[in-house]
């Protein structure tokens, strides 16, 4: 399996990445139900513990899987917050599709930014 390499650029898009994480979790939250808002918070927690790990490790693939992991499942608590909604507006639906792009293109974009060594 190749090994993912940091590079400066990776790094300050998982900067970002982390910044985004964070100020989507405070917009989306709370998601409906406790025990989803319980789960939405731990997805949010293990996004942000993988991009660290995966800026601050000397093994960046595990945090970046942790990452891309957690952003999944956070595109689909989005999704059951949007289908909740009884008539979302603008605003909303430009929220949770914003929240669904970056949660699914940042990791693209860090994993482009990375160097892979075999």
């Amino acid at each position: 399996m190749t090994e993912l390499r940091r590079t400066n650029m990776s790094v300050a898009a998982a900067w970002t990445a982390v910044a985004l994480a964070i100020g989507g979790a405070l917009m989306l939250y709370p998601i409906g139900a406790p025990a989803l808002n319980c789960a939405f918070v731990i997805v949010k927690i293990l996004m942000v513990s993988g991009l660290l790990v995966y800026i601050f490790s000397g093994k960046p693939r595990v945090g970046f899987v942790l990452w891309a992991v957690a952003s999944v499942f956070a595109v689909v608590m989005t999704a059951i917050k949007w289908g909740s909604e009884m008539s979302p507006t603008t605003w909303d639906v430009f929220l949770y599709l914003g929240s669904m792009v970056v949660d699914l293109g940042m990791p693209a974009l860090v994993h482009h930014l990375s160097k892979s060594k075999a």
